[in-house]
């Protein structure tokens, strides 16, 4: 049962966490609705990935998002699978897209990207309030023509 459009606000505390996830993934990663995340996400949400643990602002990640939109203008998440779990969602897939934009430092290469990554969010009144991701960087960075490992020692 359909809960929401993404045209439409998610209703607040009966919202089905997974159905908020596909949401995240469509309005904010494939549309790049950044106007919609107030919406969405919680005002400060906890975020973790690899790099360490903290909390972000919905400006801060709004920030994030475009960055991504600029670089890949046709930036696109295809999901494989929604696996939900009481308030938590795990989600993967394939991110492509093509590097119209600047990103990390690299000036655009017209190139397409195709990585892997992984993600799980906590909903918590019907809004995305932390979340987990881990994706290929290095694999994004090589397909750009650039070696993420060239400034080793």
């Amino acid at each position: 049962m359909l809960l929401w459009s993404v045209d439409d606000p998610l209703p607040s505390t009966e919202a089905d966490p997974k159905e908020v996830a596909r949401q995240y993934v469509e309005v904010v990663w494939n549309r790049g609705d950044i106007d919609a995340l107030d919406g969405i996400l919680t005002a400060h949400q906890l975020y973790h990935d690899p790099t360490g643990d903290a909390e972000e602002p919905l400006l801060e990640f709004k920030d994030f998002i475009q960055g991504y939109r600029q670089a890949f203008p046709d930036l696109h998440l295809k999901v494989d699978r929604y696996i939900a779990e009481g308030d938590s969602v795990a989600f993967w897939g394939r991110t492509t897209g093509t590097h119209e934009g600047s990103f990390m430092g690299l000036d655009p290469t017209g190139k397409t990207i195709d990585i892997m990554g992984i993600n799980v969010v906590r909903v918590e009144d019907g809004k995305i309030a932390e979340r987990w991701a881990n994706f290929d960087l290095f694999g994004l960075l090589q397909q750009l023509g650039a070696n993420p490992l060239s400034d080793r020692d």
